[in-house]
Protein backbone atom coordinates (compact mmCIF):
# COMPACT_ATOMS: atom_id res chain seq x y z
CA UNK A 1 0.00 0.00 0.00
CA UNK A 2 2.76 2.52 0.88
CA UNK A 3 4.68 1.66 -2.59
CA UNK A 4 1.71 2.12 -3.96
CA UNK A 5 0.96 5.46 -2.67
CA UNK A 6 4.93 6.47 -3.29
CA UNK A 7 4.39 5.55 -7.06
CA UNK A 8 1.03 7.99 -7.01
CA UNK A 9 2.78 11.15 -5.48
CA UNK A 10 5.61 10.45 -8.25
CA UNK A 11 3.04 10.35 -11.19
CA UNK A 12 1.00 13.62 -9.61
CA UNK A 13 4.51 15.72 -9.32
CA UNK A 14 5.13 14.99 -12.62
CA UNK A 15 1.83 16.15 -13.69
CA UNK A 16 1.80 19.06 -11.81
CA UNK A 17 5.44 19.69 -11.19
CA UNK A 18 4.94 21.34 -7.67
CA UNK A 19 2.31 20.80 -4.93
CA UNK A 20 1.95 20.87 -1.16
CA UNK A 21 2.53 19.01 1.95
CA UNK A 22 -1.36 20.04 3.44
CA UNK A 23 -2.55 19.38 -0.39
CA UNK A 24 -0.45 15.69 -0.53
CA UNK A 25 -1.85 14.95 2.73
CA UNK A 26 -5.50 15.41 2.04
CA UNK A 27 -5.64 13.77 -1.57
CA UNK A 28 -4.07 10.71 0.11
CA UNK A 29 -5.78 10.76 3.49
CA UNK A 30 -2.71 10.48 5.11
CA UNK A 31 -1.11 13.19 7.98
CA UNK A 32 1.50 15.95 6.74
CA UNK A 33 4.05 14.17 8.91
CA UNK A 34 3.61 11.06 6.79
CA UNK A 35 4.04 13.22 3.59
CA UNK A 36 7.11 14.40 4.97
CA UNK A 37 8.33 10.88 5.42
CA UNK A 38 7.00 9.51 2.35
CA UNK A 39 9.44 12.18 0.81
CA UNK A 40 12.46 11.14 2.35
CA UNK A 41 11.44 7.95 0.99
CA UNK A 42 11.58 9.18 -2.34
CA UNK A 43 14.34 10.48 -1.91
CA UNK A 44 16.45 7.96 -0.43
CA UNK A 45 15.11 6.02 -3.68
CA UNK A 46 17.30 8.70 -6.01
CA UNK A 47 14.11 10.67 -7.13
CA UNK A 48 15.20 14.58 -6.88
CA UNK A 49 11.89 15.69 -4.89
CA UNK A 50 12.72 18.16 -2.28
CA UNK A 51 10.37 20.92 -0.39
CA UNK A 52 10.64 24.72 -0.07
CA UNK A 53 9.00 27.41 2.31
CA UNK A 54 7.87 30.93 1.54
CA UNK A 55 4.93 32.29 -0.05
CA UNK A 56 5.77 30.38 -3.45
CA UNK A 57 6.82 27.16 -1.73
CA UNK A 58 6.03 23.52 -2.36
CA UNK A 59 7.45 19.95 -2.38
CA UNK A 60 8.90 19.79 -6.15
CA UNK A 61 10.63 17.33 -8.84
CA UNK A 62 14.11 18.79 -9.81
CA UNK A 63 13.38 20.67 -13.37
CA UNK A 64 13.46 18.31 -16.46
CA UNK A 65 12.87 15.53 -14.14
CA UNK A 66 12.15 11.59 -16.27
CA UNK A 67 11.63 8.66 -14.45
CA UNK A 68 14.37 6.13 -14.47
CA UNK A 69 12.68 3.51 -15.90
CA UNK A 70 15.87 1.36 -14.22
CA UNK A 71 13.42 1.79 -11.10
CA UNK A 72 11.17 -1.03 -12.45
CA UNK A 73 10.95 -4.24 -13.41
CA UNK A 74 9.09 -5.33 -16.84
CA UNK A 75 6.73 -7.27 -14.51
CA UNK A 76 6.06 -3.41 -12.84
CA UNK A 77 6.00 -1.58 -15.99
CA UNK A 78 3.09 -4.26 -17.25
CA UNK A 79 1.35 -4.15 -14.54
CA UNK A 80 1.06 -0.40 -13.89
CA UNK A 81 0.28 -0.23 -17.65
CA UNK A 82 -2.66 -3.02 -17.92
CA UNK A 83 -4.63 -0.87 -14.98
CA UNK A 84 -4.14 2.41 -17.10
CA UNK A 85 -5.33 0.87 -19.77
CA UNK A 86 -8.19 -1.06 -18.08
CA UNK A 87 -9.27 2.32 -16.92
CA UNK A 88 -9.14 3.97 -19.84
CA UNK A 89 -11.51 1.64 -21.93
CA UNK A 90 -14.25 2.57 -19.50
CA UNK A 91 -16.88 4.48 -21.23
CA UNK A 92 -16.77 8.30 -20.33
CA UNK A 93 -13.54 8.15 -17.92
CA UNK A 94 -10.33 9.47 -20.00
CA UNK A 95 -6.84 8.61 -18.12
CA UNK A 96 -5.14 8.91 -22.12
CA UNK A 97 -3.13 11.26 -21.32
CA UNK A 98 -1.27 9.56 -18.49
CA UNK A 99 -1.35 6.35 -20.35
CA UNK A 100 0.36 8.36 -23.19
CA UNK A 101 3.09 9.64 -21.09
CA UNK A 102 3.53 6.47 -19.05
CA UNK A 103 4.08 4.60 -22.46
CA UNK A 104 6.46 6.87 -24.13
CA UNK A 105 8.33 6.68 -20.47
CA UNK A 106 8.32 2.82 -20.63
CA UNK A 107 9.08 2.49 -24.18
CA UNK A 108 6.48 -0.18 -24.60
CA UNK A 109 2.79 -0.96 -25.03
CA UNK A 110 0.34 -3.60 -24.14
CA UNK A 111 0.13 -5.39 -27.65
CA UNK A 112 -1.47 -8.82 -26.13
CA UNK A 113 -4.40 -7.75 -24.77
CA UNK A 114 -7.15 -5.28 -25.77
CA UNK A 115 -10.09 -3.87 -23.26
CA UNK A 116 -13.66 -2.30 -24.77
CA UNK A 117 -16.26 -2.08 -22.19
CA UNK A 118 -18.09 0.33 -24.48
CA UNK A 119 -21.82 -1.07 -26.09
CA UNK A 120 -21.70 -1.57 -29.24
CA UNK A 121 -22.37 1.33 -31.28
CA UNK A 122 -21.77 4.88 -29.65
CA UNK A 123 -22.73 5.88 -26.32
CA UNK A 124 -25.52 8.23 -26.36
CA UNK A 125 -24.72 11.75 -25.50
CA UNK A 126 -27.38 11.74 -22.67
CA UNK A 127 -25.69 9.30 -20.54
CA UNK A 128 -22.19 10.98 -21.26
CA UNK A 129 -23.92 14.22 -19.77
CA UNK A 130 -25.46 12.77 -16.90
CA UNK A 131 -22.14 10.85 -15.82
CA UNK A 132 -20.45 14.29 -16.19
CA UNK A 133 -23.18 15.68 -13.97
CA UNK A 134 -22.91 13.09 -11.28
CA UNK A 135 -19.19 13.45 -11.43
CA UNK A 136 -19.22 16.89 -11.01
CA UNK A 137 -21.79 16.92 -8.41
CA UNK A 138 -19.62 14.54 -6.26
CA UNK A 139 -16.34 16.71 -6.95
CA UNK A 140 -17.84 19.61 -5.57
CA UNK A 141 -19.92 18.15 -3.45
CA UNK A 142 -23.25 19.23 -4.23
CA UNK A 143 -26.76 18.06 -4.13
CA UNK A 144 -28.70 16.51 -6.92
CA UNK A 145 -32.17 16.50 -7.86
CA UNK A 146 -33.68 14.23 -10.24
CA UNK A 147 -36.34 12.26 -11.26
CA UNK A 148 -35.93 8.38 -10.44
CA UNK A 149 -38.32 4.94 -11.85
CA UNK A 150 -36.92 1.91 -9.62
CA UNK A 151 -36.95 -1.30 -10.25
CA UNK A 152 -40.78 -1.68 -9.24
CA UNK A 153 -41.89 1.07 -11.88
CA UNK A 154 -42.21 3.35 -9.43
CA UNK A 155 -41.60 7.18 -10.33
CA UNK A 156 -39.96 9.89 -7.49
CA UNK A 157 -38.57 13.29 -7.33
CA UNK A 158 -34.86 12.35 -5.12
CA UNK A 159 -32.48 14.97 -3.43
CA UNK A 160 -29.63 13.23 -2.88
CA UNK A 161 -25.84 13.63 -1.73
CA UNK A 162 -24.20 11.48 -4.24
CA UNK A 163 -20.61 10.56 -2.78
CA UNK A 164 -18.93 7.77 -5.16
CA UNK A 165 -19.50 6.38 -8.95
CA UNK A 166 -19.40 2.69 -9.53
CA UNK A 167 -19.39 0.48 -12.91
CA UNK A 168 -21.12 -2.88 -12.71
CA UNK A 169 -22.05 -5.25 -15.64
CA UNK A 170 -21.41 -2.77 -17.73
CA UNK A 171 -23.90 0.29 -16.26
CA UNK A 172 -23.30 2.79 -14.13
CA UNK A 173 -24.49 3.57 -11.39
CA UNK A 174 -24.21 5.70 -8.00
CA UNK A 175 -24.24 6.05 -4.14
CA UNK A 176 -25.27 8.56 -2.00
CA UNK A 177 -27.35 9.70 0.39
CA UNK A 178 -30.83 10.85 1.17
CA UNK A 179 -31.10 13.26 3.91
CA UNK A 180 -34.59 14.10 3.67
CA UNK A 181 -35.25 10.10 4.91
CA UNK A 182 -33.13 9.58 8.13
CA UNK A 183 -35.18 6.17 7.93
CA UNK A 184 -32.42 5.37 5.23
CA UNK A 185 -29.67 6.66 6.80
CA UNK A 186 -27.74 4.28 4.71
CA UNK A 187 -26.51 5.40 1.55
CA UNK A 188 -28.84 3.85 -1.42
CA UNK A 189 -27.45 2.86 -4.97
CA UNK A 190 -29.15 4.43 -8.15
CA UNK A 191 -28.95 3.21 -11.70
CA UNK A 192 -27.82 6.04 -14.14
CA UNK A 193 -30.05 5.15 -17.01
CA UNK A 194 -33.06 5.23 -14.74
CA UNK A 195 -32.81 8.99 -13.96
CA UNK A 196 -33.61 12.08 -15.89
CA UNK A 197 -33.79 15.85 -15.42
CA UNK A 198 -30.85 16.18 -13.39
CA UNK A 199 -30.43 19.21 -11.75
CA UNK A 200 -27.26 20.31 -9.47
CA UNK A 201 -28.65 22.09 -6.45
CA UNK A 202 -26.30 25.87 -6.01
CA UNK A 203 -26.10 25.12 -2.49
CA UNK A 204 -22.56 23.30 -1.40
CA UNK A 205 -23.26 20.24 1.05
CA UNK A 206 -22.19 20.06 4.42
CA UNK A 207 -19.02 17.61 5.34
CA UNK A 208 -20.85 14.03 5.06
CA UNK A 209 -20.67 12.80 8.92
CA UNK A 210 -22.12 9.39 7.84
CA UNK A 211 -19.54 6.20 7.95
CA UNK A 212 -19.44 5.20 4.32
CA UNK A 213 -18.76 1.68 5.49
CA UNK A 214 -22.45 1.18 6.07
CA UNK A 215 -23.49 -1.97 4.07
CA UNK A 216 -24.63 -0.27 0.95
CA UNK A 217 -28.37 -0.88 -0.22
CA UNK A 218 -30.38 -0.70 -3.31
CA UNK A 219 -32.86 1.89 -3.71
CA UNK A 220 -35.30 -0.48 -3.05
CA UNK A 221 -33.92 -2.82 -0.98
CA UNK A 222 -35.42 -4.62 2.03
CA UNK A 223 -34.38 -7.33 3.60
CA UNK A 224 -32.53 -10.00 1.53
CA UNK A 225 -34.27 -13.24 0.83
CA UNK A 226 -32.38 -16.77 0.31
CA UNK A 227 -32.61 -17.95 -2.82
CA UNK A 228 -31.80 -21.50 -3.91
CA UNK A 229 -31.67 -22.32 -7.44
CA UNK A 230 -31.13 -25.01 -9.79
CA UNK A 231 -29.84 -24.78 -13.95
CA UNK A 232 -30.12 -27.46 -16.50
CA UNK A 233 -26.62 -28.39 -17.94
CA UNK A 234 -27.80 -26.53 -20.80
CA UNK A 235 -27.58 -23.02 -19.04
CA UNK A 236 -25.14 -23.60 -16.90
CA UNK A 237 -22.69 -21.26 -18.46
CA UNK A 238 -24.33 -18.58 -17.83
CA UNK A 239 -24.67 -19.35 -14.19
CA UNK A 240 -20.79 -19.14 -13.97
CA UNK A 241 -21.03 -15.77 -15.56
CA UNK A 242 -23.09 -14.36 -13.34
CA UNK A 243 -22.43 -16.02 -9.56
CA UNK A 244 -19.55 -16.39 -7.46
CA UNK A 245 -18.09 -20.06 -8.26
CA UNK A 246 -18.27 -20.11 -4.29
CA UNK A 247 -22.31 -19.98 -4.50
CA UNK A 248 -22.57 -22.89 -7.07
CA UNK A 249 -22.51 -26.57 -6.79
CA UNK A 250 -22.53 -28.95 -9.66
CA UNK A 251 -24.12 -31.97 -9.54
CA UNK A 252 -22.94 -35.04 -11.86
CA UNK A 253 -25.35 -34.87 -13.98
CA UNK A 254 -24.04 -31.35 -15.36
CA UNK A 255 -27.23 -29.09 -13.52
CA UNK A 256 -25.87 -26.48 -10.74
CA UNK A 257 -27.03 -26.15 -7.66
CA UNK A 258 -26.83 -21.65 -6.98
CA UNK A 259 -27.24 -20.18 -3.22
CA UNK A 260 -27.55 -16.62 -2.65
CA UNK A 261 -28.95 -13.84 -0.45
CA UNK A 262 -30.69 -11.27 -2.91
CA UNK A 263 -32.96 -8.27 -2.92
CA UNK A 264 -36.73 -9.10 -4.08
CA UNK A 265 -38.14 -6.75 -6.99
CA UNK A 266 -38.41 -5.88 -10.49
CA UNK A 267 -34.80 -6.85 -11.35
CA UNK A 268 -34.56 -10.19 -9.87
CA UNK A 269 -37.76 -11.66 -11.27
CA UNK A 270 -36.68 -10.13 -14.88
CA UNK A 271 -33.41 -11.80 -14.84
CA UNK A 272 -35.20 -15.24 -13.33
CA UNK A 273 -37.36 -15.18 -16.56
CA UNK A 274 -34.74 -14.86 -18.77
CA UNK A 275 -33.56 -18.56 -17.95
CA UNK A 276 -36.88 -19.80 -19.27
CA UNK A 277 -37.37 -23.29 -18.84
CA UNK A 278 -33.87 -23.98 -17.75
CA UNK A 279 -34.00 -22.79 -14.44
CA UNK A 280 -36.03 -24.42 -11.20
CA UNK A 281 -36.87 -22.82 -8.12
CA UNK A 282 -35.93 -24.45 -5.47
CA UNK A 283 -36.31 -21.84 -2.62
CA UNK A 284 -38.80 -20.03 -1.49
CA UNK A 285 -42.01 -21.28 -2.87
CA UNK A 286 -43.53 -17.96 -3.50
CA UNK A 287 -40.63 -16.50 -5.09
CA UNK A 288 -41.64 -19.82 -7.71
CA UNK A 289 -45.27 -18.80 -7.81
CA UNK A 290 -44.63 -15.60 -8.76
CA UNK A 291 -42.54 -16.70 -11.60
CA UNK A 292 -45.15 -18.81 -12.67
CA UNK A 293 -47.63 -16.27 -12.95
CA UNK A 294 -45.33 -13.89 -14.85
CA UNK A 295 -44.79 -16.55 -17.40
CA UNK A 296 -48.69 -17.48 -17.67
CA UNK A 297 -49.25 -13.78 -17.99
CA UNK A 298 -46.50 -13.55 -20.91
CA UNK A 299 -47.92 -16.53 -22.60
CA UNK A 300 -51.60 -14.68 -22.29
CA UNK A 301 -50.24 -11.61 -23.63
CA UNK A 302 -48.22 -13.83 -27.08
CA UNK A 303 -51.89 -15.54 -27.58
CA UNK A 304 -53.81 -12.18 -27.46
CA UNK A 305 -50.83 -10.62 -30.19
CA UNK A 306 -51.05 -14.12 -32.03
CA UNK A 307 -54.63 -13.73 -32.27
CA UNK A 308 -54.88 -10.69 -33.41
CA UNK A 309 -52.42 -10.55 -36.50
CA UNK A 310 -54.72 -13.96 -37.25
CA UNK A 311 -57.55 -11.62 -37.62
CA UNK A 312 -55.97 -8.88 -39.40
CA UNK A 313 -54.58 -11.53 -41.46
CA UNK A 314 -58.02 -12.85 -42.41
CA UNK A 315 -59.55 -9.33 -43.14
Amino acid sequence: MENNRLFRMLLLLLEKKKSTAPELARLFEISVRTVYRDIDRLSAAGIPVYTTTGKHGGVHLMDNYVMDKSLLSEDDQNEILLGLYSVSAIPHLNSAHMLKRLTAMFDHELDWIEFDFSPWGSIPMQERELFNQVKLAILSKQLMTFHYVDSDGESSIETIEPIKLIFKNNTWYFKGYDRNRPQHPEAQTYKMKRISELKLRSKLMEENTTSEGSDTKDHTANTPISLKLQFSSAIAYRAYDYFDPSRIEKLPDGRLLVSLEIHEGERLYSFLMSFGAELTILEPSYIRQELLHRHRMAVAHLQEQSSDQSSLDQE
